[in-house]
């Protein structure tokens, strides 16, 4: 009892505090139809695993990953998409997979293979979905999915067996569910599922042996919902009391501790649509008239309304749905979606706000100033200066002037000690002012100095002995003791290298050697010994690489004895006096923009620094700059010099050109998480394809394109990205902020693809994501090809040489047959000759020596034709079978026409250009010259037939005769015979020989 009595304290607390306090200057981004989203009123807002949000509206379903909407939609012929494209509810699943719930059925978007699988109601199956409108999901403690179908109850889908249960209102028993028209589920820490139903209250699920049960919260049940019987929004603080969302009772919340019910005061009836608590335990809660967040630090409820003027605010006071993300960033949807980022709220930051006198009154700020009461006084271009109550962050007007229509205006500096201003204008000269007093003094056109002339002073620095020295715009350095009136001018002089640089100022510092360090508009900087009052410049030369970047100085800071910072309008210089040397900072360095204005020192030794690219935390020992941006909440990108304040609470003041904004550097804390990197898949040759763990390629798809993307929505333009593709890169490839990586004309083989993402912070995904890349190459590159090549090739060589063998052993056996032929029938025949010669030389009868020379005769014509017949079977140029027919035919014809023989030559089948082994050639040639030869020794024939003929790769040669025959065992056969027989068997030939009518001869051979 005493925890609700506390809570309704508490809510009386909240009740009497609601209409006096004033809102958190909060601001939101937005998203719209312009930046990609598919329809302008988000129904729903879910995140899932991998990081992405899913947005469910009137016209598809959405999916965001920081940078770029994937819109899926309906296709009415088509099972694989959207069952309608008005999205109610989205709830990712055990496996990663979506269910989405729309205005005409539920449908599960399958991740990895890109499509959807649709579920509708049928009447004949009682393990079917219960309606056709699935308007809420959510997931259970134990990974189940519970699905509301308005009008048609709640469903329990069971994965293993693909079907659902359906729970429905049952008049006569009080444990169904209270009311079919079911409007929010939710589960909360312990598990329990509630569900929020529209004319029947509250429901509590009970789950045990006897199954499940609904347990009714209503306005007419014991336990008071007051009036709540339509719940839209269920949301449970870390407490674990339910804040509970109505149309009819506004916000109640549920004690857990007691089971009672408060309805918290103030808020309109029929409004809320949706509540959330995040994770500082902070209440959001949309409604028809705006968002109304409860700051559980200050334990005060804010409102926020639409207001055209303010463009960082909500952009709809109906609000539809919310979602805090695992960032911490709050969705809102409205007309459009509304970023709430606490990353980018850290800069709290003031602006003129059209019509409110109260706010500040103008947006140009020029300088810093804190009194004796901690308030800061404010100067700007014109008008009144600005002063400002930290405490109650509240702004009033003073107008400074005197009797002779001088007003303080442009006020580049102002400086304030024991009760008095010292006021730099830039319209008016010096101003000095008495706070409690409120008398001002102009010198402008009263004082008998050159302060009495001059118009335009923009410096002031207060000394220790509480003399004034003065910056002017076109008059140099002047040094004014109040207390003598006297002045002291310093001017430039070019003709002497030791008067001041310039006579255009833009700031005076002060060393801890009581030195003064000027900086100069196009004069670069000088440093000023009080004591020997002589100057020592430092200009800017392009030929000094070492030596000041530029002639235009803003601002000087001294780090210690021997380091001071120059900010310029060249990048951020650093100097060491003992060298005289400086060090450069640039925009390749790190630095947002190369102009910057002032510089604030935190208690870390960080140098915070305003710019005309934003804001930046530059570390001076690892020279790293951490930069931040109107995005993150600052009142501009563009600053000024001069406007720039560290107060005695520790809290940075930086002014620009669209107000200033303030913070403790202690509360800016760097984001350590990295972001969440996705592949989001790759192209090859304009076709898109899902990420894979292992993507095989043929040799030919060697253009491929690699998208990836870190899920990030806080600065998602500030993510920076490399890769690297082990295998081809040697280093890391820095893409800056490209989310894609590019390679052509990839060799085969296999590679390794590797990237990673920095947040704004510098912070890095390690070691981020790969893929394994395998180009396979063509078939004439493969192992085993090559292997084959090379046996085919050995085999080549191989069949080359023994070839080359082969062709060396039968021109080695042509040598020794010619040779043989030679010896057996050149040389008996030259034998004989010799011995016929003999003979007749011996004195022979001169018949014997008659007969003698006719055998000489005899065998020297058969020398010479055996010689001949040699000579032309070695010749390569008879080797065609043409040539081998000529010889056989002119043999024949000569020899047979003398003996008055017929002859008969015929050619059938035959490829006159068909080439013949020698060997083959000589011996076909022999066999048929023997056979003819015998026929006009022995036949005594009168007709002569040859035939020769290939036939299916068979040669046949057939000589017939008409004579008396030959006798097989007669003298006729002689050797002759035998050669033919011989000759035949030597070239694998078959060889015959008949007596049938004459003498018929063949021979036949495959081996042609």
């Amino acid at each position: 009892m005493r925890t609700y009595l506390t809570f309704c304290i508490l809510l009386l607390l909240v009740s009497t505090q609601w209409a006096h306090a004033q809102s958190i200057p909060f601001r939101f981004n937005h998203l719209t139809i312009k930046d990609g989203l598919s329809q302008s009123q988000p129904y729903c807002i879910s995140q899932d695993s991998y990081g992405y949000i899913w947005i469910g509206t009137q016209d598809g379903l959405n999916r965001f990953d920081g940078n770029h909407f994937k819109i899926f939609k309906n296709n009415p012929f088509d099972s694989t998409t959207l069952t309608h494209n008005w999205v109610w509810s989205v709830q990712e699943d055990n496996k990663g997979d979506l269910w989405v719930g729309t205005f005409q059925g539920l449908c599960r978007y399958i991740r990895k293979e890109d499509r959807f699988v649709q579920y509708y109601h049928k009447s004949q199956d009682s393990t079917s979905i219960s309606g056709n409108r699935p308007n809420y999901l959510i997931k259970d403690k134990k990974g189940r999915l519970w699905i509301s179908s308005w009008g048609s109850g709640l469903n329990l889908y069971n994965e293993k067996t693909n079907t659902f249960t359906s729970f429905k209102n049952d008049p006569d028993d009080q444990q169904s569910i209270s009311d079919n028209a079911v409007r929010t589920l939710f589960c909360d820490s312990r598990g329990t599922i509630w569900i929020g139903t529209w004319n029947g209250g509250l429901n509590r699920v009970i789950e045990d042996e006897k199954g499940i049960r609904f347990q009714r919260y209503n306005a007419q049940g014991e336990y008071g919902l007051e009036g709540g019987n339509r719940i839209t929004s269920i949301a449970e603080d870390k407490q674990g009391n339910l804040w509970i969302g109505s149309y009819e009772a506004g916000v109640i919340i549920l004690d857990r501790s007691v089971n009672r019910f408060i309805r918290v005061p103030n808020f309109l009836q029929n409004d809320v649509n949706k509540i959330i608590c995040d994770t500082n335990n902070n209440v959001w809660i949309g409604t028809n008239n705006g968002l109304r967040f409860y700051d559980n630090r200050s334990k005060k409820f804010y409102t926020y309304q639409h207001n055209p003027a303010n463009p960082s605010g909500i952009s709809n006071n109906s609000i539809y749905a919310l979602m805090e993300d695992r960032t911490g960033i709050v969705w809102v949807s409205g007309n459009g979606l509304d970023l709430y980022d606490p990353h980018k709220n850290i800069f709290e930051t003031y602006q003129n706000k059209q019509g409110d006198p109260n706010s500040l009154s103008q947006n140009m700020t020029w300088s810093f100033c804190e009194d004796d009461e901690k308030n800061i006084w404010i100067g700007s271009e014109s008008g009144p200066i600005n002063i400002f109550n930290p405490k109650t962050k509240s702004f009033r007007q003073l107008t400074i002037s005197d009797n002779r229509g001088n007003i303080a205006s442009n006020i580049y500096k102002m400086i304030y000690k024991d009760s008095v201003f010292w006021i730099a204008s830039f319209s008016a000269g010096l101003v000095r002012y008495e706070k409690y007093t409120g008398k001002s003094t102009f010198y402008l056109g009263a004082h008998n100095s050159p302060l009495g002339k001059i118009t335009m002073v923009n410096e002031l620095m207060l000394d220790d002995d509480n003399t004034l020295w003065i910056g002017t715009n076109e008059n140099g350095l002047l040094h004014y003791n109040p207390q003598t009136e006297n002045v002291t001018q310093y001017r430039f002089n070019p003709d002497d290298d030791n008067t001041i640089g310039s006579n255009f100022i833009n700031s005076i510092t002060k060393d801890k050697k009581g030195n003064l360090w000027i900086g100069f508009w196009g004069g670069g900087m000088s440093m000023f010994d009080k004591r020997t009052q002589k100057f020592t410049n430092y200009r800017y030369d392009q030929k000094n690489a070492t030596g000041l970047s530029d002639q235009v100085v803003i601002s000087i800071t001294q780090q210690n004895d021997s380091i001071f910072w120059i900010c310029t309008h060249s990048g951020l210089n650093k100097l060491n006096i003992n060298s005289g040397k400086f060090t450069h900072f640039f925009e390749k360095d790190g630095l947002p923009n190369n102009v910057v204005y002032e510089m604030l020192e935190d208690t870390d030794g960080n140098y915070w620094i305003s710019s005309n690219g934003g804001l930046s935390k530059f570390n001076p020992k690892t020279y790293t700059f951490n930069n931040y941006t109107e995005d993150d909440g600052l009142q501009s990108n563009e600053f000024n010099s001069n406007a720039a304040l560290k107060s005695s609470s520790g809290e940075f003041y930086f002014g620009g050109v669209n107000g200033f904004s303030i913070f403790k550097p202690a509360d800016i804390k760097a984001n350590t998480t990295p972001p969440s990197l996705m592949l989001q898949g790759y192209t090859i040759f304009d076709k898109f394809y899902q990420p894979q763990q292992n993507i095989d390629l043929e040799y030919s798809q060697n253009y491929i394109t690699f998208s990836f993307a870190a899920i990030e929505f806080s600065s998602p333009d500030k993510i920076k990205y490399t890769y690297k593709l082990e295998g081809f890169d040697r280093d890391w490839v820095d893409a800056g902020n490209e989310r894609e990586a590019h390679y052509t004309n990839l060799d085969p083989g296999h590679y390794i693809f590797h990237v990673r993402a920095a947040n704004s912070d510098g912070y890095w995904t390690d070691p981020g994501i790969s893929t394994v890349v395998t180009i396979h190459p063509p078939f004439w590159q493969t192992w085993w090809f090559i292997v084959l090549v090379i046996i085919v090739s050995i085999s080549i060589m191989y069949a080359i040489h023994r070839y080359r063998l082969e062709q060396s052993l039968k021109v080695e056996r042509l040598r020794n047959k010619i040779a043989s032929d030679l010896h057996d029938e050149v040389g008996s025949s030259l034998t004989r000759i010799s011995i016929y010669s003999d003979l007749v030389q011996n004195g022979s009868e001169e018949s014997e020596s008659k007969a003698y020379l006719r055998g000489i005769s005899e065998l020297s014509r058969e020398v010479v034709t055996t010689m001949s017949d040699i000579v032309w079977s070695i010749d390569n140029r008879y080797d065609t079978l043409e040539a081998l027919m000529l010889r056989m035919k002119d043999f024949a014809t000569e020899l047979l026409q003398a003996k008055n023989i017929r002859l008969e030559f015929q050619a059938i089948g035959i490829d006159p250009s068909k080439i013949l082994d020698p060997v083959q050639k000589q011996n076909i040639y022999l066999i048929f010259k023997e056979a003819i030869n015998n026929i006009v020794k022995h036949a005594q024939a009168t007709e002569v037939t040859v035939l020769l003929a290939v036939d299916h790769g068979e040669f046949k040669m057939v000589i017939k005769d008409n004579g008396k025959g030959v006798s097989v065992n007669g003298s006729a056969k002689g050797n002759g015979l035998r050669n033919m027989k011989r000759r035949a068997e030597a070239i694998e030939g078959q060889f015959n020989m008949q007596n049938t009518q004459g003498t018929t001869i063949s021979f036949v051979t495959r081996k042609l």
